[in-house]
């Protein structure tokens, strides 16, 4: 009888927490597939138009045709995607002619405040770039399509993909002074990078966030382990520099859990760990969902 009894409560149990693991491996699967063929296309694994594939997306025709593939990759879950070309002179004399694409994902409630998810989307010469960045374009891309599918969003928000971040990040530079030239209400900018190398399997993220509000939205949201990055990077500064609220999310770098081939030409697709990005990019996107319904 009590054989029976056990038997019973144990197959009543297993049905209560059955769903819930269901649920969470149907998500991680549709991240996965959602973000496989985007670093797949962005490293050159598989073709970014017709034949054509990536050898790395430094030159200007590889970043040029890369900027061309977000910009109806945005259109495809959506979006109407827009083009923030520059010129620009540094001080050297060089000029840098570029391209930022970006998308806006309007409030459903009239705010005037919005939030950027950010990554850039260029290589060094000959490297695939997969870790860095095709990552962080494939988080900002999945999570971008779902917030646009909200029926509720009390912010406004905006994805953005910059080109130069190998020539000291210009487009990043530039896209930061004109959301302050026409006066964006900017909440706060989200970009990830690195994002991609797991060794020891803790799916652990390393943040740097410029205010204790932000920083704990993470913490709330993440079932892993989040170590506190102490280094700014020059991204999140220039941001910072117009007064607008930043968070840089990387790899544990912390305790070297990084990708040994980030910038070199062994960074491809076949190094990522995607159940590492999916668990990242699912944080990102609760991160996001939370501040679309303050």
């Amino acid at each position: 009888m009590n054989y029976y009894r056990t038997f019973l409560l144990l197959f009543v149990f297993a049905v209560q927490v059955a769903p819930a693991q269901t649920e969470q491996d149907k998500t991680e699967a549709e991240i996965i597939n959602v973000q496989r063929t985007v670093v797949a296309q962005l490293t050159g694994h598989e073709p970014i138009k017709g034949k054509k594939k990536l050898t790395s997306r430094f030159t200007n025709s590889e970043r040029k045709a890369t900027a061309d593939f977000l910009f109806s990759s945005l259109k495809d879950i959506g979006l109407q995607p827009d083009k923030h070309e520059y010129n620009v002179k540094d001080k050297t004399g060089t000029i840098f002619n570029g391209l930022n694409i970006f998308a806006e994902i309007p409030a459903t409630n009239g705010s005037d405040e919005w939030v950027i998810i950010a990554a850039h989307y260029d290589t060094v010469e000959n490297s695939p770039g997969a870790v860095h960045n095709a990552t962080g374009v494939a988080i900002a891309y999945y999570v971008a399509m779902k917030i646009a599918q909200l029926e509720q969003r009390n912010k406004n928000f905006m994805v953005v993909f910059f080109d130069h971040w190998k020539s000291n990040m210009v487009g990043t530079r530039v896209f930061a002074k004109k959301l302050k030239d026409e006066a964006y209400k900017v909440h706060s900018m989200h970009r990830s990078d690195y994002i991609g190398w797991d060794n020891d399997e803790d799916r652990a993220i390393e943040m740097l966030a410029s205010n204790l509000s932000l920083e704990s939205l993470y913490r709330i949201e993440s079932p892993v382990p989040i170590y506190k990055r102490t280094v700014a990077t020059p991204e999140s500064r220039f941001f910072a520099n117009f007064g607008f609220e930043t968070v840089t999310l990387t790899a544990e770098l912390k305790n070297a859990d990084n990708s040994p081939f980030v910038r070199q030409s062994e960074d491809k697709y076949t190094t990522v760990n995607f159940k590492y990005l999916a668990s990242t990019t699912s944080i990102v996107y609760k991160v996001m969902k939370s501040l679309a319904k303050e």
